[in-house]
């Protein structure tokens, strides 16, 4: 067997032995409960009759008091310690008016007379466009579809704002949540990250409460999505306000385009 093949099935059966392990140890308590309870039972059972064990019960009070005392705090301590279960609520996304609207050939004529590309981009550009599932009424920012290609940062702000606000106020409207009950706020963006960030800006814009948690994610691409959720989810999980929100926001700002003429730089206008 190849070395680096067995090197990868041996740490796979590491990964799966450790998980294993772990959800045993976590339903240890349980198992042992089970055992001792299927053990002692039935010989009480069989060899005591009703009235012998309500006698023994009235004999031993105080005893039985504790031991029931003893499994409600137990059963108690078992609850709390459990993670609480969070919910996703609702979502909502973007969509830009009529005006951002254009067919795969617009859009790559327009890429043309903005960005000066010879022949061979182009005609890279174009299968890109065809075979990234971009359809014939896909939205586009103004920045883009503007000649030359506006990509200052009060644009990529713009944007950005137009982005974050527009879904906020949608998923405010779609769930009926009041912006004073959302207690964490999540933000992430890759190409632009300004200051002040987007969570101040969704604090300031809806007036939330002041002891709001708010992360900020930048620079982590694609992935920062689902790192927003687990980050979410585990806040919610320790938050001291149990019926709370949270909110996340994911703005891709796309105020951006490569003008090279290598297939290199052309392919950056499509990776996000």
């Amino acid at each position: 067997m190849d070395r680096d093949l067995f090197r990868t099935v041996k740490q796979g059966t590491r990964n799966q032995a450790r998980l294993l392990y772990h959800r045993l140890v976590c339903r240890l308590p349980h198992l042992l409960a089970v055992t001792l309870l299927l053990v002692v039972a039935p010989p009480l059972v069989s060899t005591l009759s009703l009235a012998a064990l309500w006698s023994e019960a009235r004999a031993n009070a105080a005893v039985l008091v504790a031991a029931c005392a003893g499994c409600a705090a137990a059963a108690y301590a078992y609850a709390t310690s459990r993670p609480r279960p969070v919910y996703l609520v609702d979502l909502a996304g973007y969509k830009p008016g009529p005006a951002h609207e254009a067919t795969r050939a617009q859009a790559i004529r327009q890429f043309g007379l903005a960005g000066g590309f010879d022949d061979d981009s182009m005609s890279f550009q174009k299968r890109m466009m065809e075979r990234s599932g971009l359809g014939e009424a896909t939205h586009f920012p103004a920045s883009l579809m503007s000649i030359p290609v506006d990509m200052c940062l009060q644009t990529a702000r713009d944007e950005s704002e137009a982005v974050v606000f527009g879904v906020v106020d949608k998923l405010l409207a779609k769930t009926g949540v009041r912006a004073e009950d959302i207690g964490i706020v999540i933000a992430n963006s890759s190409l632009y990250s300004p200051t002040p960030s987007f969570v101040s800006l969704i604090v300031n814009r809806y007036r939330l409460r002041h002891d709001v948690v708010s992360h900020n994610l930048s620079g982590m691409g694609c992935s920062a999505g689902i790192i927003a959720i687990d980050l979410a989810k585990h806040l919610l999980q320790v938050s001291m306000h149990r019926a709370t929100h949270a909110c996340t926001a994911w703005p891709s700002t796309v105020a951006y385009m490569s003008t090279g003429k290598g297939i290199s730089e052309t392919c950056t206008n499509w990776l996000s």
